[in-house]
């Protein structure tokens, strides 16, 4: 089952938006989910800071960045 993780740090009000969208699409295409909150990581802060939310599909170099729909989520994961 491949993993997808969800970059998002608290009181991120886009974030919990995108993370109601994506989260059951995510697991109807049977992905393993992991939520990375940036704060926890200076490096993923740095990276992903001024771009969250952010999908990212593990076996796949390219990331989901906000803004998106529920159907390019799925196009991203499918």
């Amino acid at each position: 089952m491949p993993l997808v993780r969800f970059y998002t740090t608290s009181g991120c009000r886009l974030c919990d938006e995108a993370f109601d969208v994506a989260r059951p699409i995510i697991e109807r295409l049977k992905f393993r989910l992991q939520i990375i909150e940036i704060m926890d990581d200076p490096d993923i802060e740095a990276t992903y800071g001024e771009r969250i939310p952010v999908i990212h599909r593990m076996d796949q170099d390219a990331v989901l960045e906000w803004p998106f729909s529920a159907a390019a989520i799925y196009r991203y994961l499918a």
